[in-house]
């Protein structure tokens, strides 16, 4: 194998060992923001419940309130 070869061996293992790493990089980011959007998600649902429920008292509490509001 020519020292031109053997370069160009080296070259491309190092590109593919870089784009490995960069994957692997990717993926662990993507994970990471998919567990904190997945726990946002649940925050924000447990607060419209609360919303929900607190805005049906008081429609309850002033029901002329939602006529007025449609």
């Amino acid at each position: 194998m020519s020292k031109k070869e053997v370069a160009e061996e080296v070259k491309t293992n190092n590109v593919a060992v870089d784009t490995d790493t960069k994957a692997k990089e990717v993926i662990q980011t993507l994970k990471a923001q998919l567990q904190e959007h997945l726990r946002q998600a649940e925050h924000h649902r447990t607060m419209a419940t609360k919303a929900q429920g607190a805005l049906e008292v008081m429609l309850q509490l002033h029901p002329e309130e939602e006529s007025s509001e449609g």
